[in-house]
């Protein structure tokens, strides 16, 4: 545990910067890349295009489409405070848990285009490691998204993970809490609700380096050829 310590402590000096604007279309407005937008880079994105992320970064588009109000994203807002709580509970011999500001994102002081705007933030108290903490709900209304995630952490949010992990660099970890809604797969409005299940999923940074750089490679790539030079992406169809 003390060598542990003594790692953590002697890290390098963090790269990023914490920022809080007094309203929500003054963050929307100041946002980079942020973990949607990592995942949409790498293809890996269902609610985002390149073309998407391009369009919002060049302000042509000021509401992107993962900022519609449906009724599951409702429902997302209304559990996150209740779902970090519960994890605060779950955990507190293990973890203290940090909210969040409102209006909060924090910046790459070497690269401003990239973002992340955390749930949550955890000191595990034993080493005293800085975690992220990001809290999802999502809902099941088929076999092909229920094998998904049965596979694992589905790779949009992985990749959320690793982008997060990329700008703050001195954090040691991260942990996604999903909240999942499963629904009955024959009914013909989709709204029959079978079951709730809590999953966690941990990523743990050292085993994660390689991955983080490619993705900030990726990024980068993406910013300097999309958004500064301003070429167009290539078309990409699909069968």
């Amino acid at each position: 545990i003390l060598m542990t310590m003594m790692m953590t402590i002697m890290r390098k000096k963090k790269l990023y910067k914490r920022e809080v604007y007094k309203t929500r279309a003054e963050w929307l407005d100041s946002r980079g890349f942020g973990g949607s937008s990592a995942s949409a880079i790498l293809g890996k994105n269902p609610y985002m295009t390149e073309l998407d992320l391009i369009n919002t970064a060049l302000r042509k588009d000021r509401t992107p489409k993962r900022d519609t109000v449906t009724e599951s994203t409702q429902y997302g807002v209304q559990c996150e405070p209740l779902i970090r709580k519960i994890y605060a509970i779950d955990m507190k011999n293990k973890y203290k848990v940090h909210n969040p500001y409102f209006n909060e994102m924090y910046r790459r002081i070497d690269k401003p285009f990239l973002t992340a705007t955390l749930d949550g933030v955890l000191t595990e108290i034993a080493t005293k490691r800085k975690g992220i903490l990001e809290i999802k709900t999502h809902d099941i209304r088929n076999k092909k998204d229920e094998a998904v995630w049965e596979n694992g952490l589905p790779d949009n949010y992985y990749i959320q993970l690793l982008h997060y992990l990329m700008v703050m660099n001195d954090f040691e970890f991260a942990v996604l809490v999903a909240k999942l809604r499963f629904f009955d797969y024959f009914d013909p409005e989709g709204k029959k609700l079978i079951r709730t299940e809590m999953r966690y999923y941990y990523i743990d940074r050292k085993e994660k380096e390689t991955e983080i750089k490619y993705l900030e490679n990726k990024e980068t790539k993406f910013y300097q050829d999309y958004i500064v030079d301003g070429k167009i992406p290539p078309i990409k169809i699909t069968f």
